[in-house]
């Protein structure tokens, strides 16, 4: 028995070199033709089934309102506010980071207004991401704020979104966002633009979210506004840049709302633009997505919606997955390695349909737990152990075990003479 046990964690060990090799395949050229079928499902995850196919859609939103401000400058964005703050919003958020100085006309009407409200959050951008230390652990170098004359009439908040995207002209697929940050010689802590617009409406719904000390959260995404390439469909209000100025809405459509300015496009509906659109969970394809679904601002609106109802997502930590990858490799392995000595006729047969049975099974599960529960299992790892784990015993039977074997070796080399022989 000890032997089998100690035979049972090399082999374990053998499936994670496996796994380990299979993660640098990158290197090797002749993968490149399989980059198609990766890419389609580099970005899907089995939440985002949940989320795209079988969640329900919520009812709209009676917090947050979507203001599109389109192409407008500054001066038009002073007016839209003066327009929007007479009907008494909780908070109105611009989703711009105004950094440089524009011409006086323009930057004065807009400074003007800033200077009229005391609820108005505008947007600042962190950059530049620090390596962790023992004193900065979520740091970033820089925090770019608005123009000084702007600023100091405002409040502000980052209003960075978390992608996987090296630049704005690659795909951006948003799941998680930063929600808060240290900058370097900056003793306060700096919050997410969604998050200062969630204290003004809540600040004790707000606080506890930030209890749960969490520097990244994942976006519980209910919805989209209309025109969007979205499932669960139009969860927000919004209006367009037009409407807002033809004062064309009922006064009580703002009143103790959160208003979120920001880009829509060119019109509410527009889908002839890419700027500052994402791919989101809500994708009409969750998987070989073609099309972006969601703006920015949406994406924050989501955020909002989550912090005010406490409708969170918790998430597996990664060390938990790949303990929970080991022990099942080591549980898994055992098992089979069982079957391969005493069923050595059934092997294949039967550790193909557990094989089967465990990976829908799992599946099944991390979709019930996200579904019912709002928890994120990372069980990835999990399954990639499962699904490697029938083959690989047999390869460590058959190739390396016999390759430490001197009777074996012998053996593989002597027909080898002999076949060249001849």
């Amino acid at each position: 028995m000890r032997k089998f046990l100690l035979d049972t964690v090399l082999c374990s060990l053998f499936i994670f070199g496996i796994m380990g090799l299979f993660s640098s395949v990158t290197y090797f050229k002749i993968f490149d033709l399989f980059d198609p079928i990766g890419d389609m499902f580099a970005d899907f995850e089995m939440s985002d089934l949940v989320m795209s196919k079988l969640r329900d859609a919520p009812p709209a939103s009676e917090d947050i309102v979507v203001v599109n401000i389109a192409h407008a400058n500054r001066e038009e964005i002073g007016y839209m506010i003066q327009i929007l703050e007479k009907y008494q919003p909780s908070v109105i958020g611009v989703d711009v980071t105004f950094a440089s100085p524009k011409p006086y006309a323009e930057d004065s009407v807009f400074e003007q207004t800033l200077a009229m409200y005391d609820n108005v959050v505008i947007g600042s951008e962190l950059r530049l991401p620090v390596l962790e230390t023992e004193h900065v652990n979520y740091g970033f170098d820089t925090l770019v704020v608005p123009e000084e004359r702007l600023a100091q009439h405002a409040d502000f908040g980052f209003v960075n979104l978390l992608t996987n995207a090296e630049n704005q002209e690659d795909v951006k697929f948003c799941r998680e966002l930063v929600l808060r940050a240290r900058i370097r010689n900056m003793e306060e802590e700096q919050l997410a633009f969604a998050v200062k617009l969630a204290q003004y409406k809540d600040p004790e719904a707000t606080q506890v979210f930030l209890n749960r000390g969490n520097v990244i959260e994942t976006v519980n995404y209910k919805g989209n506004v209309i025109g969007a390439q979205s499932t669960l469909g139009t969860r927000y209000f919004a209006l367009d840049i037009h409407e807002v100025f033809n004062e064309a809405f009922t006064p009580d459509l703002l009143k103790d709302k959160v208003v979120i300015m920001c880009f829509l496009g060119a019109y509410i509906g527009d889908l002839n633009t890419r700027q500052d659109l994402y791919f989101t969970p809500l994708n009409k394809n969750y998987v070989g997505k073609a099309e972006p679904d969601m703006f920015g601002g949406v994406i924050h609106a989501n955020t909002v919606s989550m912090i005010l109802e406490g409708d969170y997502i918790d998430s597996m930590s990664q060390n938990t997955g790949i303990v929970l990858a080991i022990l099942t490799c080591l549980v898994i392995v055992f098992c089979f390695k069982w079957v391969y000595g005493a069923l050595p006729k059934w092997y294949d047969g039967i550790t193909k349909i557990v094989q089967l049975v465990l990976v829908i099974g799992i599946s099944i599960l991390m979709m019930v737990l996200f579904n019912w529960y709002n928890y994120k299992a990372e069980l990835s790892l999990v399954i990639i152990v499962i699904a490697l784990s029938g083959d690989s015993i047999e390869v460590y039977h058959g190739v390396v075990k016999n390759l430490f074997s001197k009777r074996e070796r012998a053996q593989l080399f002597k027909i080898n003479r002999k076949f060249w022989k001849e």
